[in-house]
């Protein structure tokens, strides 16, 4: 009976110690899938233009909004726009775990609050989106009226506009969710 008892505390305290390794993920792939391109580093800026198609002030501006709802505790967004990524839906989501992007946390604490959208000029879907677990009220109702705007703009390859607009709805569908509105 002891001895049964000492290998339940034992087996008890290994799982205890595996839940906590990463922080509370829940998954821990942060690989970039095979075949696509390498995830670029944030840097200073919450926009990224790998494939060269958004000007300098619209890359400005974006980043000012994406920068007021990381600093508001609203959401960290990341807007890319990158080609060649044959996988999208993984290439965002393992993108914003390798990023660690939202705060830290448990979603039920309000952590895992990021948002990744994947602009790809070269793809006939032209647009993806990864949404922590952290924003549940974030969902396909509130983004996918985002989506069918920016994608407007980006199939007559008008970037610029598309991203704009990605950007501001999002702002503004993220801070009415926040405030519960």
């Amino acid at each position: 009976m002891k001895k049964c008892l000492a290998i339940c505390l034992v087996l008890a305290l290994v799982q205890v110690a595996g839940c906590g390794r990463g922080g509370g993920r829940y998954d821990e792939n942060v690989s970039v899938p095979k075949g696509d391109p390498a995830f670029p580093p944030l840097g200073t800026s919450w926009i990224i233009d790998h494939a060269g198609v958004l000007s300098d002030p619209v890359i400005a501006a974006a980043d000012a909004v994406c920068e007021n709802l990381k600093v508001d505790g609203v959401a960290e967004v990341v807007v890319v726009v990158m080609n060649g990524v044959k996988q999208p839906d993984l290439w965002a989501t393992h993108y914003g775990r390798w990023l660690g992007l939202g705060r830290k946390g448990l979603s039920t604490g309000g952590g895992n609050n990021g948002v990744v959208w994947l602009v790809r000029p070269d793809a006939e879907d032209k647009l993806t989106v990864s949404v922590g677990r952290g924003l549940p009220k974030f969902t396909t109702v509130d983004y996918g009226a985002i989506v069918d705007d920016a994608v407007e703009y980006f199939n007559f390859n008008n970037y610029d506009r598309g991203v704009t607009t990605l950007v501001t709805q999002t702002d503004e569908v993220l801070r009415k969710i926040h405030d519960g509105k």
